[in-house]
């Protein structure tokens, strides 16, 4: 069970690195850096056209792409970002929040778990490994803890996280659109180069945006263990455990911040407007959940 977890960590981490690799590799552009015109979704283009001209995956990014282009006709292409980004935050959130109580409650009870881990240290017999994942299974099956539970909700949510990426690459509207006078077709970097520093500024948002998003939870954990007077206990395990294994994710948190920074100077602009946009939502959607779902079940 122990080992099950250091796994799903690196799972996760694996899982992080293959979305941001598979968004950078699938750009839709040619050699110039131009979106190629055949991949470029309009307000009228038909679904059975897109889909048969493209992959199995534009089932997702159609649709997505024509919101976009639906709410840009009578905004504009910031605006259509930002509404739809909103409507697939809530829709995912019915996702995140199962999971998101899950973890917190995963937290609440590791004390516990650490009890029956250093119940059956240096007993590695196949009677006593049964007997310690029996216990740790009724902890979660008392607290309806499904460990697997996140494991889920990541791959559920991957594809609608890549949809969103290609339809803000593809979307017609965000392509030929504005925010604010800046144009969200152009890379950071491009933008960078030819002194709009508004380019630079969204850009640096949206690596705040990231990293707190990626740092409130632990930060909420930690409010939680310290209101509720959760104290761990060393047991038989080494203080640098622990530790050790926070360091682990931190460090993983950070080279996932770093990738999506690397890669972003070439994403358009739209991307990384979409990106903080999504980011800011995940910051709000963890305090709501823990405002309203956590409290009473942790």
């Amino acid at each position: 069970m122990k080992r099950f977890f250091k796994d799903k960590k690196k799972l996760l981490f694996l899982s992080v690195f293959m979305l941001i690799t598979l968004a950078a590799c699938s750009q839709p552009r040619g050699a110039n850096g131009d979106i190629l015109k055949d991949q470029i979704i309009y307000l009228n283009t038909p679904f059975w056209d897109t889909v048969t001209n493209g992959s199995w995956f534009d089932i997702i990014v159609w649709p997505i792409s024509q919101m976009i282009n639906f709410v840009g006709k009578y905004t504009d292409a910031g605006i259509a970002i930002i509404v739809v980004t909103l409507f697939i935050q809530l829709i995912t959130s019915a996702f995140s929040i199962k999971s998101q109580v899950a973890s917190q409650k995963m937290q609440m009870l590791q004390p516990e778990l650490n009890r029956i881990q250093a119940k059956y240290a240096g007993k590695t017999d196949d009677r006593s490994r049964m007997m310690q994942a029996q216990e740790m299974q009724a902890i979660y099956s008392k607290n309806k803890i499904n460990p697997f539970g996140s494991i889920l909700v990541m791959f559920i949510q991957f594809p609608i996280i890549l949809g969103m990426y290609q339809a803000v690459m593809r979307a017609y509207t965000v392509i030929s659109g504005d925010f604010m006078g800046i144009h969200l077709d152009t890379t950071v970097i491009s933008g960078i180069r030819d002194s709009q520093w508004a380019y630079l500024l969204i850009f640096l948002l949206m690596i705040i945006a990231q990293f707190l998003s990626m740092k409130f939870p632990q930060w909420m954990q930690k409010h939680h263990k310290k209101k509720a007077n959760v104290k761990e206990k060393k047991y038989a395990q080494p203080e640098q455990k622990g530790s050790g294994m926070m360091q682990s994710m931190n460090m993983m948190m950070y080279m996932s911040l770093a990738m999506i920074s690397v890669f972003a100077l070439s994403w358009p602009l739209g991307m990384s407007f979409y990106w903080l946009i999504s980011s800011i939502a995940r910051v709000l959607q963890t305090l709501i959940i823990d405002k309203f779902f956590i409290k009473g079940n942790v």
